[in-house]
């Protein structure tokens, strides 16, 4: 007799005792933290938008504009998993206002007082509560829905977050040239004002939650592994025994899926922080232009996004294995996208150029949805918010380090242009490099041998 064993969120759900479950409040949740997420990446992408007159008022080098650009990554995954035990504790509906009201304060901080001190300041502190942003989002969403209900509403707000980019690009530079970059900020912080006060209508905590059973889901799932381990083979994604942390973060798998990732969200840094400025500088694109162009991008990247995803279960479902599938598709589309930032930059402003450069930067994104998926395949369900926790810290590294290394390479160059392009050129190669690492490395059939005969 074959034993079930269900994930933790469905082993006892419960209806909040405060008020009556509906879909139409589930996806009301669910649309506002996809707009979460827009207006998160509209804060993020603000400074780069903004950079030319910023830089140019504040007579800043770019090694300066490297350590503003960096700065929202300082204390970004230290926040990231402390806001992760925070929503153990505390219901995720104040959370997410707690951190919006942070968001906020730091762009109108900087449309008051638009010094380098102030600006670093602020960046630093929104990357403190941007941080929880996306693991708090996706854990308010899952309390709303089951587990088999929650894949739409996952990707859209992963779609959501490159929209952000999307729709703040044209908005932002259309304030900043109609009236001053100091007003793009003020937008943005209000845009966070108002999705703070709809949501203190629309928000509340779901129904599917352990935390309300009257025995603990995650002992009820315990005892079911328990009695059922000596007679069934219980998968990986089920099981709440553990392995050595050593033996995931050293696996093949888990090294290859960082490393596709890294390369990933080291462009998307380069998108946020840099590529309006190149546009403008290099090629010759006034300000609305290179926003229009890095609208492009983000557009490319939900382009990829959706379509790999639907691709991806497609095959699936056909019984292709996940190394293809998920690993394959991840890791070469980021080593393609690689090669096209590479050429983006050694070719003159044009169509061709706008094209390289929107598939260069929004291509390999899929990667961050493909490589979370990967890792629950083979963590044993009791230490995956670990495992992904630690996935996000490090790929989100590349936050901080691209742009301070982009504008060193671009400082040291003999003109503009030639820092330009060398930046980029290495930019190109280490996203290429990524990708062709992935390719490589990911394997999740065998690590999920490894991990099944180190639970026997």
């Amino acid at each position: 007799m074959k034993a079930t064993v269900k994930v933790l969120s469905e082993i006892a759900p419960t209806k909040s005792s405060s008020f009556t479950y509906s879909k139409r409040r589930a996806w009301a949740v669910s649309i506002m933290l996809v707009l979460l997420a827009l207006v998160n990446w509209a804060d993020k992408a603000v400074l780069g938008l903004v950079a030319v007159p910023l830089m140019e008022d504040l007579n800043l080098s770019p090694e300066q504009y490297g350590v503003l650009a960096s700065a929202i990554y300082f204390l970004f995954s230290a926040s990231a998993i402390a806001g992760g035990f925070l929503a153990n504790r505390i219901a995720t509906r104040w959370l997410l206002v707690g951190i919006v009201i942070i968001w906020s304060l730091t762009q109108f901080s900087i449309w008051l007082a638009p010094t380098f001190a102030i600006v670093l300041i602020s960046r630093i502190f929104l990357g403190l509560g941007e941080g929880p942003s996306a693991g708090l989002s996706f854990h308010a969403a899952a309390k709303w829905f089951k587990d088999d209900e929650r894949n739409l509403p996952t990707a859209l707000q992963n779609v959501g977050s490159f929209g952000g980019i999307a729709v703040a690009a044209p908005l932002v530079t259309l304030i900043a040239t109609k009236f001053n970059w100091h007003w793009a900020f003020f937008a943005v912080g209000c845009a966070g004002v108002i999705w703070l006060l709809l949501w203190l209508f629309i928000g509340k905590e779901g129904p599917y939650s352990p935390s309300d059973t009257s025995e603990s889901a995650e002992s009820i799932a315990s005892n079911q592994v328990e009695s059922a381990k000596d007679t069934v083979d219980i998968g990986l994604s089920q099981t709440t025994l553990r392995v050595p942390y050593r033996k995931i973060f050293f696996s093949r798998t888990f090294i290859g899926t960082c490393c596709v990732s890294f390369a990933a969200y080291w462009a998307l840094a380069i998108v946020s922080a840099w590529l309006p400025t190149f546009l403008n500088i290099t090629s010759g694109y006034g300000m609305t232009v290179a926003a229009n162009i890095v609208a492009i991008v983000s557009v490319t990247a939900i382009v990829f996004l959706v379509g790999e995803a639907l691709l991806t279960t497609w095959l699936m479902k056909r019984g292709t294995s996940s190394r293809i599938a998920r690993g394959f598709m991840a890791s070469g589309t980021t080593l393609i996208a690689g090669i096209f930032i590479l050429l983006s930059a050694a070719i003159p402003g044009g169509i061709l150029q706008i094209i390289l450069t929107a598939l260069g930067f929004g291509m390999g994104l899929v990667s961050f949805t493909t490589g979370s998926v990967i890792i629950s395949e083979f963590v044993p369900g009791r230490q995956r918010g670990a495992a992904q926790g630690t996935y996000v810290g490090i790929i989100t590294s590349a936050g901080f380090i691209a742009p301070l290394v982009f504008g060193n390479i671009v400082g040291a160059g003999a003109t503009p242009d030639a820092g330009y392009f060398t930046a980029f050129t290495i930019s190109g190669i280490i996203v290429a490099i990524g990708g062709l690492l992935g390719l490589l490395l990911i394997h999740p059939a065998k690590d999920i041998d490894r991990m099944t005969a180190l639970l026997r």
